[in-house]
């Protein structure tokens, strides 16, 4: 089991009265990206996307994705694009 990944956020939020100065994201698991799948069915976006992923592994709601600093989004985004790095998609044409 790896750790989560902590951010101090440049600007705090409040989630439901607290105040957050940090998140902690963990890596994603295939069930997260189902989720992730069926969370933004119509919303296109990479943007979209990237909130509703970032609302999974880091345990907050989504409208306080919505309210983060761009900049703190930003280095959260860079975090699970970290989790992905160095994945190869298979070559065309099947096994």
């Amino acid at each position: 089991m790896s750790v989560p990944i902590r951010i101090e956020l440049t600007v705090p939020l409040t989630v439901h009265g607290n105040t957050i100065t940090e998140l902690s994201i963990r890596r994603p698991k295939v069930r997260d990206l189902r989720a992730l799948e069926e969370a933004t069915q119509g919303k296109p976006s990479q943007l979209d996307q990237g909130a509703a992923l970032l609302s999974l592994l880091a345990g907050i709601p989504e409208t306080a994705i919505e309210e983060m600093d761009a900049t703190d989004f930003a280095c959260a985004s860079e975090v699970i694009a970290g989790f992905f790095e160095g994945v190869k998609a298979p070559p065309a044409g099947g096994a």
